[in-house]
């Protein structure tokens, strides 16, 4: 028996069962508690202003260290090494540790100097989070479901914004308590994933490229499948990667690949997520609780694109092309106000629309499948944490500027770069995406980069 490949593929052709979903909700936890820290600041913007006596550049300073940006980051390059070193599930021993005091740091500032010393520490924990849930998750899911099962990270990432905007709406009438509410809530939900993250699986795929048997017999005893023979245990601890960092620019192809789809949609998306209340004043949604529901409508069409198409259609169709197609509604949702002013209401909900369902329908998803799949498992982590990195720290240089720019040219400036990221995006991943639909891990590796992985 050949370990190795023959464990593999008793997850590859694995039949999705509740494990599959369990591991996969708490894995995607991550993604809840980074969106959900994201407009929860979206949300205490108002009350942080009047509170903090905050000026748009604090304000910029304050968007540009949050999870949003900088401070995932950091969190992502220091997650890579940890979870490629010491494995998937010791990177969640720790972070929501860290998540939970830098949300309880936040409910209880009395100063501007908290409130950033929280947003960072919250946001460097979300960059240790999301990048090794998406390893994880990849790692075990059955090839032929693996685009479905990675998409249960994108559907956590928008409705944990739906919860902290009702939250917002709920307690606008309580003025300030509102930020200390949300950042409460998120503190909560982080110590709760924490507490049901200690029965997760460990990676299987991990296991292996370590010698660690006692974590692919876990994995497969909560599938209810039989542990690995004795003959089988030995080959796999003889099959001992030795981890060195520098080893992720072997895939520079990959690399050069995922990188810039990243930032091409992670600036507009995330431009959206922690400044879109702002641009809703322009169409006269005076009120805290107008914004917040258009807001909640951009979330809402992005779920119903991944649970209507990406879910039902990424492990079969064409990826390339339908990421191409996605890429295009986005461009034109955006293209749209250059030429028309955001504060026509129908231009408004054509942008917001738009860009939520063709971004949830494949755009967002096929990105994070894609970045799970360019590297090997040996430094899948590292490479995935420094790819995701570089996104937040574009959109952290991107967003010191939005509220000047805002200010001095109008949201027109807003649509221009983002219909053109949008176009970039179509190009490339139409010409260079890897069709890795229904193919194992390593086989993707193995076309992708010619039928030899570095």
């Amino acid at each position: 028996m050949s370990a190795p490949s023959d464990i593999i593929r008793r997850f590859d052709e694995a039949r999705l069962t509740m494990a599959h979903y369990r591991w996969t909700i708490l894995a995607a936890m991550g993604d809840f508690l980074d969106s959900g820290a994201i407009v929860a600041g979206a949300v205490s913007t108002i009350y942080w202003i009047s509170v903090f006596h905050l000026t748009s550049i604090l304000l910029g300073i304050i968007a540009a260290f949050s999870p949003n940006a900088f401070a995932a980051f950091v969190g992502a390059i220091i997650a890579g090494p940890l979870g490629d070193r010491y494995g998937r599930k010791t990177i969640y021993m720790y972070d929501l540790l860290a998540y939970f005091i830098g949300a309880v740091i936040m409910a209880a500032a009395v100063n501007y100097v908290m409130l950033l010393i929280g947003y960072i520490i919250v946001g460097i924990a979300v960059g240790l989070d999301v990048p090794t849930s998406w390893s994880l998750i990849a790692e075990y899911a059955p090839r032929q479901r693996r685009g479905f099962l990675m998409a249960f990270t994108n559907v956590m990432w928008y409705i944990g914004p739906i919860v902290m905007l009702l939250l917002g709406i709920a307690f606008e009438p309580y003025g300030a308590l509102t930020f200390r509410v949300v950042f409460g809530v998120l503190a909560a939900v982080a110590i709760i994933t924490w507490v049901l993250r200690r029965g997760l699986i460990e990676s299987p795929r991990w296991g292996l490229v370590t010698g660690k048997t006692n974590v692919v017999e876990s994995a497969l005893k909560q599938l209810g499948e039989q542990a690995p023979q004795a003959n089988a245990q030995q080959q796999t601890q003889q099959a001992q990667y030795k981890y060195k960092w520098s080893d992720i620019f072997k895939y520079k192809k990959g690399l050069a690949f995922i990188i810039p789809i990243y930032i091409f949609w992670g600036v507009p998306a995330g431009t959206f997520g922690f400044f879109l209340p702002f641009f809703f004043k322009d169409i006269g949604f005076t009120t805290t609780t107008m914004a917040y529901v258009g807001q909640i409508l951009w979330f809402i069409t992005a779920i119903i694109g991944v649970v209507a198409v990406y879910m039902q259609l990424s492990d079969r169709l064409n990826r390339n092309v339908m990421y191409a197609v996605a890429a295009a509604l986005c461009a034109l949702s955006f293209a749209l106000p250059i030429f028309l002013p955001f504060s026509i209401l129908w231009v408004a909900l054509f942008n917001v629309i738009g860009f939520g369902f063709g971004h949830g329908m494949w755009l967002w998803p096929q990105t994070r499948v894609w970045s799970t799949e360019l590297f090997p498992t040996e430094v899948r982590n590292s490479a995935q944490g420094f790819a995701w990195s570089w996104m937040r720290f574009a959109l952290g240089v991107w967003s010191l500027f939005v509220p000047t720019i805002i200010s001095v040219i109008g949201y027109r400036a807003i649509a221009a770069v983002a219909t053109s990221l949008f176009i970039l995006n179509i190009i490339i991943g139409y010409l260079y995406g890897p069709r890795s639909q229904g193919k194992s891990l390593e086989e993707v590796l193995r076309d992708f980069y010619g039928g030899k992985i570095p």
